[in-house]
């Protein structure tokens, strides 16, 4: 019998107000992160990936944004239906949220270690000069040397990898159940990259945590997940292992996702393909499948109705007409 689910989501809207309408920018996507394991949740720019993290941790600004509908499951208690107190309370202890640019993210007035140190005294109700020892503990923990002077930096005193060391040391100050890491490697180059990346497998293992990594990079995806949810437009297109995936990508959208990664064959490297066209924007969808206006494979009734999730072999799960290997 399988464990219980960290984080559900289920059929989750979240939408955003417009002088041209409204943007359904996330239009009922579900799906589960279990203990111990690193979800991928992969797409393009616009796709509603990142609106579907900061949903999780009720950070979509309101208005414009509004909850449409669907839950999200979290230790018994449905996020979207608690107040702003009680998610400060979650926030910051419970999940923990990792954003993609350290230097938006950290306040430059304040030392480092009075950043870590806050969410500490905040929600362990430690004194000030314990949080701070926390602070230092956490710094060395991220492989910061001499922590114990670094903890009285200022961010611009950092480079931008240490930046995001302290960013993870921040998130994790309170040992969370859940970390939320929105493109936590995006703005590094590929050494920083990597070394990120290890350092929060090993404290995963360390803390018995759960990931939900919000990414484009399938590279990262292939090195780190252990299984993938592949959205589009809005809406979960595709789920499975990332073996699965990997071996047997059944939506067009993933296939082209992985067709339009750059690779060398022998010597030369391969010429790059692209998927056609942009993603639809969240005000006009396209009728039936959203995808289908840059579909190689639509037909007729890709227009009529939007495809359900369907699942197959070893719980590989897609929303599509005409999967891959079966036209």
């Amino acid at each position: 019998m399988s464990a219980a689910p960290v984080l559900e989501i289920r059929d989750l809207k979240t939408w955003f107000r417009t002088d041209r309408g409204v943007a359904r920018a996330v239009d009922g996507v579900s799906f589960e992160v279990l203990p111990g394991e690193t979800l991928g949740v992969v797409g393009e720019s616009g796709c509603g990936k990142s609106v579907t993290a900061l949903s999780v941790l009720g950070l979509v600004p309101k208005p414009p944004g509004i909850h449409a509908g669907g839950q999200i499951l979290f230790e018994g208690a449905d996020l979207a239906r608690l107040g702003e107190r009680e998610l400060e309370d979650i926030r910051g202890d419970r999940i923990s949220m990792i954003f993609q640019e350290p230097m938006t993210s950290l306040n430059p007035v304040f030392t480092v270690g009075d950043q870590i140190a806050e969410s500490v005294v905040r929600h362990r109700g430690v004194s000030r000069g314990e949080a701070m020892g926390v602070a230092v503990d956490m710094l060395q923990k991220v492989g910061i040397p001499s922590p114990e002077s670094r903890v009285r930096d200022y961010p611009h005193q950092m480079s931008g990898g240490m930046r995001q060391r302290v960013m993870i040391a921040m998130a994790l100050a309170c040992r969370p159940t859940l970390l939320v890491a929105d493109e936590p490697t995006t703005a590094l180059d590929v050494t920083i990259q990597a070394q990120i990346l290890e350092l929060l497998a090993q404290l995963q293992r360390d803390l018995h945590m759960s990931v939900l990594l919000i990414t484009h990079d399938l590279g990262v995806v292939e090195e780190v997940c252990d299984r993938v949810v592949v959205m589009y437009a809005g809406k979960v297109v595709e789920r499975a292992t990332v073996d699965d995936l990997f071996d047997r990508p059944l939506h067009p959208y993933t296939a082209g996702l992985f067709r339009s990664v750059p690779r060398a064959t022998g010597t030369r490297a391969a010429r790059l393909e692209v998927i056609p066209g942009v993603v639809p924007s969240p005000l006009d969808f396209p009728t039936g499948c959203r995808f289908r206006n840059r579909c190689p494979a639509a037909r007729g009734p890709c227009a009529e109705g939007e495809p359900p999730l369907v699942e197959g072999a070893a719980g590989h799960q897609v929303a599509c007409h005409y999967p891959e290997g079966t036209r």
